[in-house]
């Protein structure tokens, strides 16, 4: 099956993204597919995840070290 995808939104959401977020996001997509009960993705699976790991890498910025 071949999906269309507007991948100029995929590549906006993932700005600053490495390599292993890329990885995340696409393992994501295919869960989203998985939990829909697919065996393919589709646009909206990549910008569900897209949008996903990039909460979470805000999240991991936020992390605060004190002295001890």
């Amino acid at each position: 099956m071949c999906v269309l995808a507007d991948w100029d939104a995929v590549v906006k959401l993932t700005e600053g993204f490495n390599g292993a977020d890329m990885r995340n996001v696409c393992t994501e997509a295919g869960m989203f597919a998985i939990r829909d009960d697919r065996d393919y993705v589709v646009e909206e699976d990549f910008t569900k995840a897209a949008r996903k790991i990039a909460e979470s890498k805000k999240l991991e910025t936020k992390l605060e070290y004190t002295k001890v």
